[in-house]
């Protein structure tokens, strides 16, 4: 077998041990491979120590809730999509917590 760059034992410049290949889309390739770097460059570290990952992941939360609503079908229940429903709450909970006691969670808003 021919040996490529992705063949060799060692040599490797992620922190992290083996690599996988994915697919992006090409316009997404420069910022995912950036933050993949980040990632790795931390050293196993606590990566969710960073500032900004509070606001992420509160940004995220309002993204799925949002996609729920667009892609939401009615039923006999109800036309609109109710995330005050039960099926709700551990979201809401969670939503909660990061916004009022992240350290909880072991982030460190502000933190570097």
């Amino acid at each position: 077998m021919a040996r490529t760059s992705t063949t060799w034992d060692s040599g490797s410049r992620w922190q992290h041990g083996e690599t996988k290949t994915i697919r992006v889309p090409i316009a997404l390739e420069i910022p995912v491979m950036d933050y993949a770097r980040a990632i790795d460059s931390h050293n196993g570290g606590d990566i969710s120590q960073r500032a900004g990952d509070i606001f992420l992941i509160l940004q995220v939360i309002e993204k799925y809730i949002d996609y729920k609503r667009t892609n939401y079908h009615p039923n006999q229940n109800s036309r609109e999509l109710d995330i005050n429903t039960r099926a709700w709450d551990e979201l809401r909970k969670f939503k909660k917590l990061l916004q009022e006691n992240p350290e909880a969670l072991g982030l460190t808003p502000g933190a570097n």
